[in-house]
Formats: C-alpha cells, sequence, structure tokens
C-alpha cells in the first residue's frame, strides 16, 4: 500500500493473504501499572453495579406508585364516564318526555278501559324484542280523566325508546317515573311480581311514591321545582334500598318540566354492585371510597386484606385537608399515598388510597429479586476478573498472534469472495484496494463507458443528510461484448489511514433481475387472462340474450292467444323458467361489468324511502304466501331526497330480501332503512335485512360473499340460486364506497347490515313509473296509421319484432339488411325505424348516419342484446333516439313507440320530397364509407361461400348487393348481381364464380365515381 494515498493508484492494490507462516511466541506477565488498572476497573464497575440497582430499585417503588395513581386515574375516568352516561340519558328521556308532553298527547279509549279495569295496572309492551313498561295509578272513578289519558298516551310514546336505549346499554335500562301528586308511576323494564304494591307492603301508588323515592323536596311547587333544578341537571342520591331490585341502588333524579312547572319525575337506578366492580379494591391495605360534597363517605370498596376502619378514617382526614374539589390531586401523608378527583358535577369524589405496606407487599419479589441479582453480578464480576487475570491475560502475546493470523484469514476471505471488493479514495475515486473479481468485472467493462470504479464511484449520493451507509444499489454495467449485467452495489464511507475513503461491494443480479422481468411478464399475462375472462362473461351473457328474446318474446306472445288450462300452466312454468335465466344473466353480465371496470353508476336524485317501499311491497306478497310475516320500517329522519343510483340499491335489497324469504320456512322477515347516526347530518344510511332463518355457522359465512359459491353444497339443491346475488351486493356496495356485514347463527336467522355513505339531495328526485306505466300510454295515437321499418339479420328475430308490433296493432316492414333498409326507407315513408345494431355489412349505427345524412327525422330505436357506456355514446352520435335491451316485452315496446312518435310529431315536418336525393350524382361521405365497407364484407362472404358450395349464402349476399346498387339507382351493377342470382339458383357455380371476377372491380369502380365529382356539402 502506498504511504501517499491521496496519489491516483489505477489498478489498486489487491487484498492478499500473506504467504509466511507466524513465529511462535512466549507468553508475558501483565506488568504492575496493567494489574493496577484492571482491579481499579473492577472496583469503578462494581460501585456502578450497587448504585445501578439502587436507582433500579428506586425507580421500582416509583413505578409503581404512578401506577397505582394511573390505575387510580383509569378506574375514575371511567366512573366519571360511566355517571355522564347515565345523567345524559336521563337528560335525553327528560327531554324527549317535555317534547311529547307539549305534543297534547291523548290514549285510546280501549287503553283507558284496560287501565281502568285493571284497577290502575296496566303492562306496555311495543315490540317482543324490547322490554315491557308497567303503569301503576291511585285510580277511583271508573272513567278516568284525561289526565290520566295523557299520561297513559305518553307511558305508550316513551316506551319504545325507553326499549331501545336499553338494547344499547350494556346494563340494561333501569328505573321509574312518577308524577309530582303520586297518582301514577311508570316502571321500566316491568317487574316480575304479580303484584308490587303487596310486595313492598303499600296499599296505593302514593305510599309506594313516598316510601322509596328521593325526598327533594315538594316537586308540586312549581318555584321550589324551578329553585332546585335550575341549570337543568339531575341529582345523584345515595345507595339506598330499590322497590324494583335486589339491591340497594344510586337514584338519579330529574322532573321533566311544562309550563313552568313538572308534571314527571324520572328516576333513574344504578345498582350499587356496578359500582363496587368499577372501583373494587383488591390489593393489601387499600380502600377507594365515593364521598360527596361535604366529604361524607358515601360508598367503601376495601382491599381484601386492608386496613379496617383506621385506614378510612385516615384517607378521609387527609381528604379534608385536599386543596382542590375539581381536579385530580396527589398527596403523601404520614406513610399513606392519596388520590381523589371528581366524578359528578355535583361535587361527589372518588378518594383511593393507600400505604407503604401496598407496595411491599407487591413489590417484595422483584426488589428481593434485583438486590440478590446485583450481589450475584458482582460475585460473578470479580470471578470474571480473577479468571480474566489468570487464564487471560496471562497469554497476551500469543491472542495478539491469533489475531493477527485472524486478520490474514478476513482478507484471504475477501479476496476469495464471490462479490466484488473495492477501496475508493472518497474524493477523486482513486482504487486503493481491490480484489482480484473486481479487477476482472473491470477490465471487461465496454470501452466506451467510464471505468468501474468511476461508474461505482459516482453511484454515491453525497447530499446533505444521506446516509454514510448506502446499500442495496441497482446498476446496469455495459460489457465489452454489448451485454448489459445488473449489479447489486453497497458503498460506506469510513476511514483507511486517517483518509476519508469509500468501501464498495458489488455482486451480480442478472438473473436475479431477468427472474423479476419474467415475473413481471406472467402478472400482466395473468391480468390479461382475468380481463380476457370477465370479457367472456359479458359476451356470452350478450349471446345468450338474442335467443332469449325471441324465447321471452314469443311466449308473450303465445300468452296472448287462445290455450287450454294444462296449456297455460305449461307456459306459466316455461316463463317463469326464462324470466329466472333473464335474471341470472343480469347478475353475470352485471358481475362482469364490476369485474371488468365497466360498471357506471348514475348520480340522481331520488326518494330512498320510496325505493324501499317498493321492495317492501314487491316481497310482501311473496312472504305472505309462505306464512311469514314481513315488515318494512322507514325511518322517519330520512331526508326528502339523496344523491346516488336508485336502481343499484333496489338491486341490493331486492338480493337481500329474496334470500332472506328463500331460506326462512317460519317466522319473520324485517326490512328496514334508517340513519346510522341520527345526529349527524352527514349520516350514512343503512338498510338492514333481518330474518328467522336457517342461518349460517361461521365456516360458511367466510365463503358468503365469493361469486358462484354457496354457503352449504346442499343449498343449491335445495333453494336453487347460482351464489353470484351476494357477491354482486358487496361489488355493487363497494362501488358507492360502502360496507355490507352480516351476523348470524345456525338456526338463529340472519341480518345483513348495508352501510352506504350517499349525500342528501336538495334537487328533484327522478321518479320510475309506477307498475310500469308512462305518460304516453294514454296518447292519442292511431296504432294501426303508424309505419315501422324493422332491420335485423336474423329472420327470427324480425319476425317477432314484426310480430309483437303487429300485436300491438302497428303495420311493420322487414329488411334484412342496412342497405335493403335504406332502399326501402326511400321508396315510402316510414313513421319509425327499429334496427338491430350489430349486422353484417353496414351496421345499425352506419344505418342511422346514412339515414340522418339524408335529413330524415324519424326517430329511431336501436334493439341490441348488451349495451355498455362506449355503446351509448356510438348510439348518440349516430343520432339513434332510444335502445331497448333484448327481451323486448310488449308493453316497454308499446311505451316507447307511443313516446318516440308523439316526441316525433311535434319536430319540423320530413318526407320524401325533402330528404337529400341520394339516387343521382355523389353519394354523401357516410353513406359512400357505409357502401364500401358493405361490399367489401358482402365479397369476401361470397368468395368464401362459393369456395364452400353454400348456395343459400350466396344468394342471400347478392340479393343484399343487388339492393345496395338499386337504391343509388346503378341499374347495371343491380341487373349484374340479378344475372349472378339465377345463375346460383341453377347450380351453375362456375358462371357465379366468373361473373363475380367480372364485377368486383366494375363494382369498386363504380362507387369511385359516385364520390369524384363529390362537392362539400353547404
Amino acid at each position: 500500500m502506498p504511504s501517499q494515498i491521496g496519489k491516483s493508484n489505477e489498478h489498486g492494490s489487491a487484498l492478499r493473504a500473506p504467504t509466511g507462516q507466524p513465529g511462535d511466541h512466549e507468553p508475558s506477565v501483565l506488568s504492575r501499572y496493567q494489574r493496577t488498572f484492571f482491579y481499579s476497573a473492577g472496583i469503578a464497575i462494581s460501585l456502578i453495579i450497587v448504585l445501578l440497582t439502587g436507582v433500579l430499585l428506586y425507580s421500582m417503588v416509583n413505578d409503581y406508585i404512578e401506577h397505582r395513581y394511573t390505575e387510580f386515574t383509569v378506574r375514575r375516568t371511567r366512573l366519571q364516564l360511566d355517571f355522564l352516561d347515565w345523567k345524559l340519558l336521563t337528560q335525553s328521556f327528560v327531554l324527549q318526555a317535555e317534547e311529547r308532553w307539549n305534543t297534547h298527547l291523548a290514549a285510546p279509549d280501549v287503553l283507558l278501559k284496560t287501565f281502568a279495569a285493571q284497577h290502575g295496572r296496566i303492562v306496555l309492551r311495543q315490540s317482543q324484542r324490547l322490554d315491557a313498561m308497567m303503569v301503576l295509578g291511585d285510580i277511583t272513578q271508573q272513567q278516568p280523566d284525561p289526565e290520566v289519558s295523557r299520561y297513559l298516551a305518553l307511558a305508550q310514546e316513551l316506551n319504545y325508546r325507553l326499549g331501545a336505549i336499553a338494547r344499547v346499554q350494556p346494563n340494561g335500562s333501569a328505573g321509574y317515573v312518577y308524577t309530582p301528586d303520586h297518582r301514577l308511576i311508570f316502571i321500566f323494564p316491568a317487574p316480575k311480581d304479580g303484584d308490587l304494591l303487596q310486595s313492598n307492603g303499600v296499599k296505593s301508588v302514593d305510599e309506594l311514591v313516598h316510601r322509596f323515592a328521593p325526598d327533594i323536596g315538594n316537586l308540586a311547587d312549581p318555584v321550589v321545582a324551578a329553585r332546585l333544578f335550575a341549570n337543568r341537571d339531575p341529582v345523584w342520591f345515595p345507595p339506598s334500598a330499590d322497590a324494583f331490585g335486589k339491591e340497594p341502588a344510586f337514584k338519579l333524579v330529574m322532573p321533566a318540566f311544562a309550563q313552568g312547572r313538572p308534571f314527571l319525575v324520572a328516576v333513574r337506578t344504578v345498582p350499587a354492585s356496578l359500582l363496587s366492580a368499577a372501583i373494587a379494591s383488591e390489593r393489601h391495605d387499600e380502600a377507594s371510597i365515593i364521598v360527596d360534597a361535604a366529604g361524607k363517605p358515601i360508598f367503601l370498596a376495601m382491599g381484601p386484606t386492608g386496613g379496617g376502619r383506621g385506614l378510612t378514617d385516615q384517607i378521609l382526614s387527609a381528604e379534608l385537608h385536599a386543596t382542590s374539589s375539581t381536579r385530580v390531586t396527589r398527596q403523601y401523608l404520614r406513610g399513606l399515598y392519596i388520590a381523589s378527583g371528581p366524578v359528578t358535577s355535583t361535587g361527589w369524589k372518588l378518594v383511593y388510597g393507600f400505604t407503604w405496606r401496598t407496595i411491599l407487599v407487591d413489590l417484595w419479589p422483584g426488589l428481593l429479586g434485583y438486590t440478590a441479582a446485583m450481589l450475584l453480578v458482582t460475585a460473578f464480576l470479580w470471578t470474571l476478573l480473577l479468571l480474566l487475570d489468570h487464564r487471560i491475560f496471562t497469554p497476551g502475546y500469543v491472542r495478539s498472534q491469533r489475531v493477527f493470523e485472524s486478520e490474514n484469514l478476513n482478507r484471504t476471505m475477501v479476496a476469495a469472495a464471490p462479490s466484488g471488493f473495492a477501496l475508493l479514495s472518497f474524493e477523486r475515486g482513486d482504487v486503493l484496494l481491490q480484489n482480484d473479481l473486481m479487477r476482472t468485472v473491470g477490465s471487461n467493462t465496454h470501452p466506451d463507458d467510464p471505468p468501474l470504479h468511476i461508474q461505482l464511484h459516482g453511484l454515491y449520493d453525497r447530499a446533505e443528510g444521506a446516509p454514510a451507509w448506502q446499500s442495496d444499489l441497482e446498476m446496469p454495467l455495459r460489457l465489452k461484448d454489448g451485454r448489459v449485467d445488473d449489479l447489486l452495489v453497497s458503498l460506506v464511507r469510513t476511514k483507511y489511514q486517517g483518509h476519508d475513503v469509500l468501501l464498495c461491494s458489488f455482486s451480480d443480479i442478472t438473473s436475479l433481475k431477468n427472474t423479476e422481468r419474467k415475473l413481471n411478464e406472467a402478472r400482466a399475462a395473468a391480468d390479461a387472462a382475468n380481463q380476457a375472462k370477465s370479457a367472456f362473461l359479458a359476451m356470452m351473457s350478450h349471446e345468450i340474450r338474442t335467443p332469449l328474446n325471441a324465447i321471452l318474446g314469443n311466449l308473450e306472445l303465445l300468452g296472448r292467444s287462445p290455450l287450454s288450462p294444462s296449456q297455460e300452466d305449461r307456459l306459466r312454468v316455461v316463463t317463469s323458467s326464462s324470466t329466472a335465466l333473464l335474471g341470472i344473466i343480469n347478475d353475470v353480465l352485471d358481475f362482469s361489468k364490476v369485474e371488468s371496470g365497466q360498471m357506471t353508476l348514475e348520480s340522481i336524485s331520488f326518494d330512498l324511502g320510496d325505493v324501499i317501499r317498493q321492495v317492501g311491497a314487491m316481497f310482501e306478497p311473496v312472504a305472505h304466501a309462505k306464512g311469514l310475516e314481513f315488515d318494512c320500517v322507514i325511518d322517519d329522519a330520512l331526508a326528502p331526497h339523496y344523491l346516488g343510483d336508485p336502481t343499484r340499491i333496489r338491486q341490493i335489497a331486492v338480493n337481500l330480501v329474496s334470500n332472506a324469504i328463500k331460506f326462512t320456512a317460519t317466522g319473520e322477515v324485517l326490512l328496514e332503512v334508517y340513519l346510522k347516526d341520527d345526529t349527524a347530518d352527514d349520516s350514512p344510511i343503512v338498510i338492514g335485512v333481518s330474518d328467522t332463518g336457517i342461518g349460517m355457522t361461521p365456516q360458511q359465512q367466510e365463503t358468503l360473499f365469493s361469486a358462484f359459491t354457496q354457503a352449504d353444497s346442499s343449498i343449491a339443491r335445495r333453494y336453487g340460486g347460482t351464489g353470484l346475488g351476494l357477491a354482486l351486493c358487496l361489488r355493487l356496495t363497494d362501488l358507492m364506497h360502502g360496507t355490507i356485514q352480516v351476523k348470524s347463527e345456525l338456526n338463529a336467522g340472519s341480518t345483513f347490515v348495508v352501510t352506504l355513505p350517499i349525500p342528501v339531495s336538495s334537487g328533484t328526485p327522478v321518479s320510475a313509473p309506477e307498475d310500469g306505466k308512462t305518460q304516453w300510454e294514454s296518447a292519442g295515437i292511431d296504432t294501426h296509421a303508424i309505419h315501422i321499418l324493422v332491420v335485423d339479420d336474423q329472420l327470427a328475430n324480425r319476425e317477432l319484432i314484426v310480430a309483437q308490433l303487429a300485436t300491438l296493432g302497428y303495420e311493420a316492414d322487414m329488411a334484412d339488411s342496412g342497405g335493403t333498409a335504406l332502399r326501402r326507407f326511400n321508396e315510402r315513408h316510414y313513421d319509425l325505424v327499429m334496427t338491430d345494431i350489430n349486422m353484417p355489412g353496414m351496421d345499425g349505427y352506419a344505418l342511422a348516419r346514412c339515414l340522418r345524412d339524408q335529413s330524415a327525422t324519424v326517430p329511431i330505436i336501436a334493439i341490441t342484446a348488451h349495451v355498455a357506456a362506449e355503446e351509448r355514446t356510438q348510439c348518440t352520435q349516430a343520432g339513434i333516439d332510444e335502445i331497448l335491451l333484448k327481451p323486448v316485452l310488449l308493453g316497454t315496446m308499446d311505451a316507447t313507440v307511443r313516446r318516440l312518435v308523439s316526441e316525433a310529431g311535434k319536430r319540423p315536418a320530413s318526407n320524401t320530397a325533402t330528404r337529400r336525393d341520394i339516387s343521382q350524382g355523389p353519394l354523401p361521405e357516410r353513406i359512400h364509407a357505409a357502401m364500401i365497407q358493405s361490399l367489401k364484407e358482402s365479397l369476401a362472404a361470397l368468395h368464401a361461400a362459393i369456395e364452400r358450395g353454400d348456395i343459400k349464402t350466396v344468394l342471400a349476399q347478392l340479393h343484399a348487393v343487388r339492393g345496395s346498387f338499386a337504391m343509388i339507382q346503378e341499374p347495371e351493377m343491380a341487373d349484374a348481381c340479378a344475372q349472378m342470382e339465377q345463375q346460383a339458383r341453377d347450380h351453375d357455380v362456375p358462371a357465379v364464380k366468373d361473373g363475380l371476377n367480372r364485377f368486383e372491380p366494375l363494382a369498386y369502380a363504380t362507387l369511385a365515381r359516385r364520390v369524384m365529382s363529390a362537392q362539400p356539402d353547404a
């Protein structure tokens, strides 16, 4: 290694191990100074260990005290939140009672009579799912006065709310409400004792209230009541006997006011056992006490072995000297640790205390263990020092020689490592040291590129804040033969002989990178395959719709003909099965749209409650037919209008309700919609569907939302279905950024909850027509005066549409191609054109553009088996007025035709005299392009059919070409086609082939002539 490291050294020194053998060295005895330093260090370390042990023991005790205080803070906070929760619920109940009291309530006569007949006793239950409320009253007259009627109506109103609150409270909701004159009392939940007055040893409600209701003054006096509850806060009372419970309970009291006078007193009872569990003390010599504002103990919880009355007195005595009653305080007094803090707004506090005995009882194992560990460590240290002195430092020189050998071994390992290593000057990048692999790779670098060490040096990031060790850096390296290898480089800035250097190491990861590229290609191929799968599902659903259109259309026509009863039954079965098949196809198509990213959602204003009512009205007869009870509950707090896609929301609700009815044999099905948080203006809406059906196990729920699967293999056999409905619900919910959850138990029913964050709308809702009716069905249109042109390349579809139109009273002509349709359209007047989109030659788009180029204003309807967003855009651009999705039933067809014909009557009149004449002169650009495309496809089909000997196809294609040329008044070309048609009928294939070879160039030349002199449209 040269001594001047800054000088350039192109190749650097090689990392090589010494070749000589180490000599034998005798061990030396450590010097006196070394021994003195060695043992002094041992003494210092021992003192440090003792000091650290003391600090550790102190920290343990201090941490334990802080932990006790922290645990107190947590318990106090929980207790404070519980008190606040009970207070808020009581206030909420009183406010609701006041609001309902001002609505001039009146109980039904039946309820009044029942109350009087039962001598002032009645149990109110609004739902089997909720607890009941008992109402007791001192009623002497046969017909109770109006005030009693009003109180009974209020009890009936509040029962449902109390039941709902009890459902969401972990410990239920218990308490009672009585009138200021002690005539009536409402008890919730209703006691199970038959005669509550007798079980409590009283004869009237007044005695019962006087005996157990808290004494808070004369509430009948408005001045007294207003003064006591001026800030509208409930009043807490210490635990006392409860007339309606098994144990003492705290009482929270608050009256309800109307016109400045109390009309009701609400009492909420909290069992003392709840508070006991919340503040229970389990350690030695500790206690928790709840005291009032005056410091008087209200509730006490002692440890299992602790302290007795003396500890309690000490805690209370120390608490009297507390400086604050509104915040948490901590103090230490004569061996007693005390913490206190408020838990209610009325001055109640939670006081907690423990002593040194508590700390020692809990920590003595740790304290003793750390002390013993300190002694053991100290003993081990001195044992180790003695061993080091006698067995390690004595043969020190021998060990030094071994270290030197170890260094040589490391240099040898680096030199022979499969990775390249080099030591570079940090400033200039000169090579100071390098192994053989670094030298070999550097010599194989492409001559046009910088040397390897310069590329490595430039790879290091010198920016401020960059780490000194920069690893996993990838660098491409071009070799002499043009190949590119990938290197994984690590660079470390360090010191060598007092200078800044870079330690570089690299390894060849070319194979790994090639594998990574192949994996990326495989991932892309898998994604493409998934897209192809989704496209295939969409295509198959589209292809199945076309024959299904013929099936359902003909079934509908057949249903209008006279049939025998057995034939009608069979027709209903076939129609039902076909409709079910259509539903499956729709689900598959929707699922494929979601999978391929083609599903789009509307964003329109709609009435959510009306959508859910329609779903309920649809399934209520189905549920009743199975003997099920069906309920549809719509929250009154819903906004009038929401902004979203009502069709997809209806689809989710229909799938969930259909499944609930399908899998429920007895019991009930509930459909409900409500706000997730009725206190928030932008609360999401929740759609819930519950049933009492077969339910599911947790294992079945794991695959519930997977496509084409069902919870159990026997379900498809017993109940039918594809297993796609819930998967589609999940994906539609995800598209709307919502969630869907399920809760189910085997043989106990299921509940599905869909949460959708749809915004509230201020616009006018777009409502669907009722029962498929439209305003156009009543339009005064003479159907026999309407002439319709039907265009479709498939004979079955044409005949079906013509038959449907004839059934509806319309006159219709057929055309089997776009060219034939254009010719027929120019021969006579038509009020409407119905065309297929996908046709050979001139498709439906081209036909519509050609008609619009002729200034035709008649409505154009496209009939297709599949329409996506891009197809709708193309139809709009081509001038198509409406799209009907196969299968098209009579009602939809009639309504669409009536609407478009009525709208067309308001447009400027257009007839054959005002249309642009395309029989002479240059052809419009779109018609010319359509003619060229149609001719190319027809000629290709003719050549292929001649080779196959398919005379039927030859005749059909010749007929289509003949019609196209006849339409543009080219009789010579039309006659040539007619001559070839006759030859084909005579099965003279060679003559047809020869005539086609002569016809083809003439046809292209004719179309070229009709466009050469074309002038731009004005």
